[in-house]
């Protein structure tokens, strides 16, 4: 060891020194405190030996100084004195000693400490090169978390339309990555997909699904597949990859401002709450389904609850982070307290951030113990859409060709599964006119519709035009697909270029011409309300809005037989 002896007394210095250089150490003397602080940056000894009473700086001042200008190494100091009351010793260990030894010197005793002086600053040197180890490590960890959170808010961002108008959200995750999902995103007839997922856990462990989820709910919406498919496909991905306990409780809602409704799949989430424009709870959609990646999924557990959109609704849903919130005696927010704002004497459009403000003041400066998520609907701007939008839409620059295609749905394949993105997908693939996939989506949704509701199902649209015939319209839907039995839809697409209107001699856009045809004994044409203008209700825009958007459309035969023509321009 390199030992640093500090002692005015050359006596006690030369004993000192004869006795530990027989041991072998190396060992340097300062005769005063100021001249064993320099020794001590010069040498940077194992072990320092202090007396205490020294003229200039005394052994307490000189062992504070050794102490202040060495913290990243522990070096143990001995002060070497003839004290023996309790208070010089307390004075010794306040001053930064770690062991003292009384005049005169037992060599013995000398060594002994000595010995066990450098154990423990061997066992200091280990801790402190583990503890440099860690830290290098929890900086690779920190790194790598770094790296995995900006994938990671990439692909579960990467096209999320929570800036929608008619949207206010808030989540608060409880450690770098969320295990809160809350995503949204516009298919392609216009109508606005939103999902909330609280997934089991928290941290990396909890967010690892919503990558997956993520990516399954962008992909499906901007197909036109509906909330209950996406549901079953989200579904099946969680059980396929994650493990057993791990599971993600979920909502699904889409908006759909043309139709005035609400389609809600609710699979373990708080209650789904609408309020009016009073604010105050006019109904509330509670989970009636299993979370994702639980159980595999039956025909009974994709279905939705369909509400009608009323003026002035708001819909409200959280994750269970809101009302498990811990105050700092461990009383939770609660579901009584989170209602209670709902009572009508707050203005509706205050409830979003009066709840916030509330839950934050009972939190105060509490550990947050889970991902907190929490948001609004505004159904009166649903349909808003944000700034920029159109950029975000997928475009492209294929040059106008000539194809034709057919599909044919028999009764079995409508009653399975929805055709139509499918449908849309193939069409978008053969030629997709940039800005145009939304119309024409809306324009073979509602021929479509039209040839399953009225033409096979034999629906009557004017159901529809009360809030209860609303309701009743879409659960009789439901029974009479189940029981379809017979019937078909033919679908038949033609494409043609169209000429440039400038001297430009290459086609510009083209014409798709389009025959929708059912087997069904079709509908009767004049009962139906075909005129945007003027009509507020639920039922008979549809074909109001496909003339509107189609450069000609035609009804024959029985009403089972639709010829639109649709041109589009680049």
């Amino acid at each position: 060891m390199k030992i640093l002896i500090v002692d005015d007394d050359p006596i006690n210095r030369t004993i000192l020194q004869r006795l530990l250089g027989k041991e072998g150490h190396d060992v340097f003397t300062a005769d005063n405190g100021r001249d064993g602080v320099d020794g001590f940056a010069l040498h940077q000894p194992d072990l320092v030996l202090m007396d205490i009473r020294m003229p200039g700086m005394n052994g307490y001042e000189a062992a504070r100084e050794i102490k202040r200008i060495g913290p990243s190494r522990f070096t143990p100091i001995i002060f070497l004195t003839a004290v023996t009351d309790e208070e010089g010793l307390v004075q010794c260990i306040d001053a930064g000693g770690d062991d003292f030894l009384t005049k005169p010197f037992n060599r013995t005793i000398l060594q002994a400490k000595i010995g066990a002086m450098e154990r423990i600053r061997q066992l200091h040197a280990r801790l402190r090169l583990q503890k440099e180890e860690l830290e290098l490590h929890q900086e690779r960890v920190h790194q790598e978390l770094e790296v995995g959170r900006h994938i990671f808010s990439h692909i579960v961002r990467a096209g999320n339309l929570l800036d929608a108008p008619c949207l206010n959200h808030w989540t608060s995750p409880m450690t770098l990555f969320n295990g809160d999902l809350l995503v949204a995103s516009y298919n392609p007839s216009g109508g606005l997909h939103i999902m909330l997922g609280d997934f089991t856990g928290h941290g990396l462990s909890a967010a690892v699904g919503a990558m997956p989820v993520a990516d399954i709910f962008y992909d499906m919406t901007a197909q036109g597949f509906s909330i209950g498919d996406m549901a079953e496909a989200m579904n099946v991905k969680l059980l396929s990859i994650m493990p057993r306990r791990m599971f993600c409780a979920a909502c699904l809602i889409e908006v759909d401002h043309r139709q005035k409704s609400l389609v809600i799949w609710n699979g373990g989430l708080p209650d789904v709450l609408i309020t009016d424009d009073k604010g105050q709870v006019v109904q509330r959609v509670v989970s009636s389904r299993m979370p994702l990646g639980v159980a595999r999924m039956t025909r009974e557990d994709r279905k939705v609850e369909i509400l009608e959109m009323r003026p002035g609704y708001r819909v409200f849903l959280h994750s269970d982070g809101v009302t498990e919130a811990n105050d700092r005696t461990g009383s939770m927010y609660g579901v009584e307290r989170l209602e209670s704002h709902f009572d009508g004497t707050l203005p509706p459009e205050t409830l979003f951030h009066t709840i916030l403000d509330d839950l934050e003041q009972f939190r105060g400066d509490a550990e947050q113990t889970d991902d907190i998520s929490l948001l609004e609907i505004v159904c009166d701007r649903a349909g808003e859409e944000p700034r920029g939008i159109e950029e975000k839409r997928q475009r492209t620059a294929i040059p106008p060709t000539s194809w034709e295609a057919s599909f044919t749905f028999s009764a079995q394949t409508l009653k399975t599964v929805d055709p139509l993105p499918t449908v849309i997908n193939a069409v978008m693939n053969l030629q997709a006119p940039s800005g145009h996939r939304e119309r024409l989506y809306t324009i073979l949704a509602e021929l479509f519709s039209n040839a399953l509701d009225h033409g096979l199902l034999k629906l009557d649209t004017r159901t529809k035009t009360t809030p209860t015939g609303f309701i009743q319209y879409y659960t009789e839907r439901e029974e009479r697909l189940a029981r379809l039995d017979e019937g078909s839809i033919r679908l038949e697409l033609v494409h043609r270029p169209r000429a440039s209107e400038t001297e430009d001699p290459e086609p510009r856009g083209g014409e798709i011409h389009i025959l929708m045809e059912d087997t069904g004994s079709g509908f009767e044409l004049d009962q139906i309300h075909t005129q945007l203008q003027g009509n507020t209700g639920h039922g008979g825009r549809g074909i109001a809005l496909v003339r509107s958007l189609c450069h000609s459309l035609e009804y024959q035969g029985r009403g089972n037989r639709a010829k639109a023509v649709y041109r589009w321009t680049v």
